[in-house]
Order: C-alpha cells, then structure tokens, then sequence
C-alpha cells in the first residue's frame, strides 16, 4: 500500500500504491452526515470525534492506510501520490480530515475559525498592522520550529498535504530529528550547556497574532524547551520556535537573562545551519506526516505566492481531555 520505502534516518519516504475508488465517495457521505457543515472546508474538531473515527474505520482503504502508517518505525513519512489532486476542496479536505483521524484527534488550533484544516499560503495583505505574523501566512523561509510550542499541550503530530508545490526552486521541506539535534549540540561544550539550560529553565513563547484570542491580546506560554519524555528509548521531547521565544524574552524581560538568551541563540545556529537534516522539495499530492515531538520542521525561501500546502494537527488524546486553544478544556 505504501510502495517501496527509504529510510533516511528516522524518515520513511515512498510512493503510495492504492486506489481509493470508492472509497472517497463513502468518506464524503460519513463525514456529511456527521458535519452540519464543514467550515469554509476545514471542519472542526467533531464533538463526538471518538464514534466517528470507529465509523470511519469500517472504510477498508483508511483502516489499511493508517495500519501501514502505525506499523513503520519512524518519526517522520514523506509519501508521494497521494491521490488526492484535483478535487474539489470540500472532498480533499474530508479525505484529510478522516484520515488524520484515524491516526490521531485532529485539532482546531485557531481560536477565531475553529478550522482544522489550515491553508499555509501567502496572504499578502496580514501583517501590514504590524502584528506577529506567522510562518504560514507569508513567502519566503520558515525557521526550524514544533507546531503549538506556544501552547499548553502541542500535539504529537502533524500532516502536511502539497495542494500545490512552489514553482520556483525553492521551498524545499526540512525536518531535523530530535537525536540529530542533540548530537550536533553536544559537540561543543556551549552547545551541550545550552541544552542543559533549556531542559532546566522555562521560557515565554509569545502566541502568534493569528492564533491569538483577540488583535489586541499579547498572549505568553512559559514552557521548557527540551523536557524529558518518559518513553523507552526516547531521551527527549522538545517545543521549539525561535521567533516565538525571542519575542516572548522582549515581552517578559523579568524571564530573561543573558545565560538564556545566549542558550537561544546557540540551539537557533546549531538547527539552521549544524544539524543533519532532510530536505526536499515536496511535489504536488504529497503528504508529510511527522512527530511534532521529536521533529523540527521549516523550509527554504520561496517566492511563489500560489504554492498551497493544507496542515492538520493531531493529539493523541481527544479534545474534550486537551487543556488550551486547541482543545475543548479551556485554560
């Protein structure tokens, strides 16, 4: 079903071999049923998501799909030919949605739509009131970051499908492993202090204007970015956003010291240029799936403001048990 692999590191990629015939029309009539609309085509977290993902499991081509997925030992799958391209929106976005939730409880981290599904593509016209813009909202390059590092509980995972690759030579796709990070910071001893730090001592990320309760709210999560994971044969998790916690220190300078701002900026060099890391430039119909854990994430510059990829985040707890933006238990 997923075709031939290749492993490079804690990444599988292939190609996908399966039709979804069928199938795709069951998804549709499922999730219409369920939906009293789709939300601009994005949907929303299901309140009765738990049924729901029971439902969708009796679809043959989802239950074998995310059987595959489980069954490969990696924290991250590039899997091309997806065979989704060229439908309508409403009809892509619910074959995602189903198939997010069959591997994990996919949230609305936007307080203001309540979209699941999240457009990332250049919206010229943000940012121009000058409020914190996002990685998503805009061209160019993204940092190596975690999804939800501002939030309370990050989830564990998240997709990205290539509606439309940038046709131009850049975006390329980066994801650098959690092991690969830490053994580029331990090759100094700045770099092995800067973790120990970080593991240590908590600092504010300022939350993103877009994901923010209201424009004129300036909201700050206080967190550790590196804490241990509690899982065999996994040393680490991590929640990383350089341009959060940077503007997070200005907000809050009662948090910051010159100890933790240098520890910042020595784990930012090491991600952006140090660290082994996988690029690509994913073609149309692609999906990227990784461990927003154990895996930071970017991408090179680009200029193409038609490049369209849709990002769903997944929990492994349904929402009603999450605590912040993203779940139903509000802070």
């Amino acid at each position: 079903m997923l075709g031939s692999m290749e492993y490079h590191g804690r990444i599988a990629q292939g190609c996908a071999s399966f039709s979804w015939g069928n199938d795709l029309n069951t998804i549709f009539e499922i999730l219409s049923q369920r939906f009293d609309g789709f939300n601009d085509n994005g949907f929303y977290a299901h309140p009765d998501e738990v049924a729901l993902r029971q439902e969708l499991k009796e679809v043959p081509i989802l239950r074998r799909l995310a059987e595959h997925i489980h069954a490969l030992d990696a924290h991250g799958l590039v899997l091309r030919n997806l065979g989704l391209s060229g439908l309508p929106e409403a009809r892509r976005n619910a074959a995602l949605y189903a198939l997010t939730l069959m591997l994990g409880y996919p949230t609305s981290t936007d307080q203001r739509t309540g979209r699941v599904a999240w457009d990332v593509k250049a919206r010229p016209q943000t940012g121009d009131d000058g409020r914190f813009v996002t990685f998503s909202e805009r061209v160019g390059s993204a940092d190596m970051h975690t999804d939800s590092s501002f939030y309370p509980m990050p989830e564990e995972r998240f997709v990205l499908y290539v509606v439309r690759a940038a046709r131009c030579d850049g975006g390329h796709s980066v994801l650098i492993s959690a092991d690969d990070l830490h053994r580029a910071l331990h090759r100094t001893p700045e770099g092995a202090s800067a973790f120990a730090l970080l593991s240590a001592t908590p600092v504010p990320f300022r939350v993103p204007a877009v994901y923010a309760a209201g424009d004129e709210q300036l909201e700050v999560h206080v967190a550790q970015v590196f804490t241990p994971s509690g899982l065999q044969n996994e040393r680490f998790t991590m929640r990383w956003r350089y341009d959060s916690i940077k503007k997070g220190l200005a907000a809050c300078p009662d948090l910051s010291s010159p100890e933790l701002v240098q520890a910042v900026e020595i784990v930012h060099c090491v991600a952006e240029q140090e660290a082994r890391r996988y690029m690509e430039q994913l073609p149309t119909d692609t999906l990227m799936l990784a461990d927003n854990h154990r895996m930071l994430h970017g991408r090179t510059t680009y200029t193409d403001e038609r490049r369209h990829l849709i990002r769903i985040r997944m929990s492994t707890v349904p929402n009603a048990e999450r605590v912040g933006p993203s779940g139903v238990v509000q802070d």
